[in-house]
């Protein structure tokens, strides 16, 4: 199965509400692997390296609600805590950590009404739980209302990163922590591929501008106010187990009998027509040449204490 990755025009990234749908073959095929009911994160693994096949035989969904327990335990939550959960999608990620933290309080914000509105669907009436619609770079709360910040593979969607990480700070008490896990340039010579066609590809594909390079989330953080507690290189556990999967399936879908094998083993293959097939190829390869040029990370600021 071969495809040609044609030019296509400068894409317009404004427009997250059309990330998560079933318009873009890629949403099709992860969703096929069960990604994408109230998660929407990329999953973490448990494999990696020479082990990284064994998660072959693993659910993306299962991977999903492992990248959010991942993250809780950076944000290092004690007791009655405040936690905002930004950009919280359809709510499973404010839910779990709620679950994991039953006497802290959990406040989830998305900007999307339709979000908001199927997380209260699935998960209100929880105790310590609510939702609500509000902008990131813009917190609809007051200075020093939480002590953890969450922004769970969210922030590439946002046109000014800095305008958020300069709200979480506002909205944290001094001694509080922010978690950002996010997608990051390697370093600020590979910003150049921000405007390959392939990288153009990803950008319509995830809705996405631009992301800042390593050292230039750290240096923001720091300017910011924050100290930099950490900073995880999760590729190995995220992006390259991922694409290690794309890439089986799609090797299995070049001939009638590896797609036969790939519909045997989940009937919901069949929806995919041959052009869909094509479009997977390219895409796939595609999402390689960002890889190769970036990092998944998850970032640890810290607010100092006042004094």
């Amino acid at each position: 199965m071969t495809a040609i990755l044609s030019p296509i025009a400068r894409p317009d990234t404004s427009n997250p509400e059309c990330s998560y749908d079933g318009s873009k073959v890629v949403y099709r095929l992860l969703r096929l692997e069960t990604w994408g009911s109230p998660l929407m994160n990329l999953g973490y693994f448990g494999y990696r390296g020479l082990f990284a096949p064994l998660n072959l035989m693993s659910s993306v969904e299962g991977a999903q609600n492992r990248m959010v327990l991942e993250a809780a335990k950076l944000l290092g939550m004690r007791g009655e805590q405040d936690l905002l959960d930004v950009a919280c999608g359809r709510g499973k990620s404010s839910y779990l950590i709620q679950c994991l933290h039953p006497n802290a309080t959990v406040t989830g914000v998305d900007l999307l009404e339709q979000h908001t509105a199927t997380a209260q669907t699935l998960f209100g009436g929880t105790r310590n739980l609510s939702y609500q619609t509000g902008n990131a770079m813009d917190l609809n709360f007051g200075d020093e209302s939480f002590d953890r910040v969450l922004c769970l593979e969210a922030a590439f969607h946002f046109p000014d990163r800095a305008e958020f990480l300069r709200e979480a700070y506002r909205v944290l008490r001094p001694g509080g922590r922010l978690v950002v896990v996010d997608f990051a340039w390697n370093t600020e010579a590979d910003r150049v591929q921000k405007d390959h066609p392939k990288t153009m590809l990803v950008r319509d594909v995830w809705q996405w501008d631009d992301f800042y390079s390593l050292p230039e989330y750290e240096a923001t953080a720091r300017e910011t106010g924050f100290r930099v507690a950490a900073s995880h290189d999760w590729s190995s556990r995220v992006t390259a187990p991922l694409q290690l999967q794309f890439r089986t399936v799609l090797g299995l879908a070049k001939t009638s009998i590896g797609r036969r094998l790939l519909e045997w083993r989940n009937p919901l293959y069949r929806s995919l027509s041959r052009s869909d097939w094509h479009a997977c190829v390219a895409a796939v390869a595609a999402h390689a040449h960002v890889q190769s040029h970036s990092k998944y990370m998850a970032f640890v600021f810290e607010k100092p204490l006042a004094g």
